[in-house]
């Protein structure tokens, strides 16, 4: 319990050798670790692993206050830590996590939730359907596309598959949601039949859905199991998002305002579609992403940056050259050369 080994109980957390074991420290402090606990997991800078190990932490604490911190940052927390926050407070022994967000934020703060995750369901199924048409080839130095296995030279196929990953992730988490207004066992075996893709199957886990859900958006919830297309489903969300069709960059433009709900892959691909169809953005959008803490991000907008404004990227690059991320460091050695910027400072 002595404060001064704190910091290296945090460092623990962020290695394989010494990860267990500075967890199990951390949960024996009990509410003592709480501030330190939060300051790590909100931190963006830090590796998600290690924001996960804190989070997790909360969950084993699982006092009153550890649990009233995990509900507040589920309502704000968007992607893959709202994820981690509800698969924690799921497990959390004795359905306290459970009974913990029922009793803080109730039935209706649950739909509201599963809500918000329908109506961005609806933005990203408007994306698909605006950017359906769009195909472009070139060479971009997309570090990540070769290691995902998709292909390296269709940027548009890039931001789609992209897409379809979010739009996975938050079907995911609208089951997860489901899990604190139902029986688990019953939300997992609809869960189960719909994955399957196999349409008898389907029809089963929409038969049990059916059956078991009574939240208002009901419909618009099941229509997204249908087999039906982005632009059918899309319709089926009217009641809660009015689509109007968009011209492919306008409509990347409009992805790029809900930015803090992409993934850092998808908002990569926003950056490399809009250098090879020549789309011009907004400085807004560019100048925030530029300090994007993932580093294949900020290297995407770079590349934007050198086709769409070289002047601007030439006053930028200065003050990047000691970029975190070594692959982008290099990068922006490499354009001040090409751009004759002068060597580092």
């Amino acid at each position: 319990h002595s404060e001064e080994y704190y910091p290296s109980l945090l460092r623990g957390l962020g290695y394989k050798s010494t990860r267990e074991a500075a967890l199990q420290a951390i949960v024996k402090l009990h509410n003592d670790a709480i501030p330190l606990l939060v300051y790590l997991a909100e931190d963006i800078h830090k590796p998600d692993l290690v924001r996960l190990q804190a989070w997790t932490a909360l969950g084993q604490i699982g006092t009153v206050e550890a649990i009233d911190i995990l509900v507040s940052n589920l309502m704000t927390a968007w992607g893959t830590t709202r994820r981690n926050i509800l698969r924690i407070l799921l497990k959390m022994p004795s359905e306290a996590g459970i009974e913990g967000v029922l009793d803080r934020i109730g039935r209706s703060g649950l739909e509201t939730l599963i809500e918000q995750e329908l109506m961005f369901i609806g933005q990203i199924y408007a994306g698909l359907v605006d950017l359906s048409g769009v195909t472009t080839y070139g060479n971009f130095s997309f570090r990540d596309a070769n290691s995902a296995g998709l292909p390296g030279n269709d940027t548009a196929q890039l931001l789609q598959r992209a897409l379809r990953g979010l739009e996975a992730d938050a079907t995911e988490r609208c089951f997860l949601l489901m899990k604190f207004l139902y029986p688990l066992d019953t939300v997992q075996a609809a869960a189960f039949n719909i994955a399957s893709g196999q349409p008898s199957l389907v029809a089963r886990g929409l038969e049990i859905l059916d059956n078991t859900v009574d939240i208002a958006k009901k419909r618009s919830l099941l229509n997204l199991f249908d087999q039906n297309s982005e632009r059918e489903k899309l319709g089926n969300l009217s009641e809660l998002m009015v689509y109007k069709p968009l011209a492919p960059s306008d409509r990347l433009r409009r992805l790029l305002e809900l930015r803090h709900f992409l993934s850092d892959w998808a908002l990569a691909c926003c950056f490399h579609l809009a250098r090879e169809a020549r789309w011009s953005l907004t400085a807004q959008q560019t100048l925030v992403c530029l300090q994007h803490p993932t580093g294949f991000v900020r290297e995407a907008v770079l590349a934007y940056l050198k086709i769409a404004s070289p002047r601007a990227l030439l006053e930028l690059l200065p003050r990047l050259q000691n970029d975190p991320d070594n692959l982008v460091s290099a990068q922006v050695e490499e354009m001040m050369a090409e751009l004759g910027a002068g060597g580092k400072r």
